[in-house]
């Protein structure tokens, strides 16, 4: 996929963006742009400062400067938007943080209805139908000890889905899972993509990079090095970091 879908307003407009633990610099004046639908991928080395970045991105981590704006709303700690801004904006992490003492169903639900008020036979339907998109409506009723990891990190996803957000964020949501069960999350992303959902991702699955992403983004040092389509990144990446990185990867 090239290129097509920047001629929209963003979906999220990064401008200097910088993150400071410390006296440690993890983001170093990054600005980005993502527009509506359109999927970025950021890739690069551990600690490189792509989750710190997606966890600016919804007001998770407070930013040192610079400023991020959400379908053109300011992201400011402790102001009204904020909550308006996390409920626009879904995030899935390594570790799917599930309730255990409330069943698959019960998870699903719980946001929507004491978040959003929304009615309890509305937001049951509305998971059930998420359930059956992640392929796992005979889980309903399962507790989370149950399942397996890739089972787990889908409904992860159903659970952020249900609260209807413009933007889906995954924080490397397969590094947890053996092998075998990366796939079956992978799918459930893939479909979201063709669904039309804006999305940001970090993820280490180059294979999921080159075949879903509209854009991919390289960051090293928590600066952006490179960034274009996955023809051209992974293809005939032009900066010698990139290189250097996409080859140990291929070793």
């Amino acid at each position: 996929m090239e290129l097509t879908k920047i001629h929209e307003k963003s979906m999220i407009n990064v401008n200097s963006l910088v993150k400071d633990f410390g006296n440690h610099r993890v983001i170093n004046g990054i600005d980005a742009t993502v527009s509506p639908g359109e999927v970025v991928v950021l890739i690069g080395a551990s600690g490189s400062g792509k989750s710190t970045f997606l966890r600016c991105l919804n007001g998770l981590e407070a930013l040192t400067s610079g400023e991020i704006l959400i379908d053109s709303v300011p992201l400011e700690r402790n102001s009204k938007n904020l909550k308006q801004i996390r409920r626009q904006v879904g995030m899935v992490f390594q570790q799917f943080n599930l309730f255990p003492h409330l069943t698959v169903l019960e998870n699903i639900i719980e946001a929507p209805v004491h978040v959003l008020n929304r009615p309890k036979s509305h937001a049951i339907k509305d998971a059930q139908e998420l359930l059956s998109k992640v392929g796992l409506f005979d889980k309903q009723n399962c507790y989370p000890g149950t399942l397996s990891g890739g089972q787990g990190q889908r409904v992860a996803i159903a659970r952020a889905l249900a609260m209807h957000p413009k933007i889906m964020l995954f924080d490397e949501p397969t590094s947890a899972l053996d092998p075998e069960l990366v796939g079956e999350v992978l799918t459930v992303m893939k479909q979201l993509a063709e669904d039309g959902m804006t999305m940001v991702v970090v993820t280490h699955e180059m294979g999921f990079a080159k075949e879903v992403a509209d854009r991919v983004i390289f960051i090293d040092e928590g600066r952006i090095v490179e960034e274009g389509s996955p023809t051209q990144i992974f293809g005939n990446p032009q900066e010698t970091r990139t290189q250097t990185f996409l080859g140990r990867l291929s070793h």
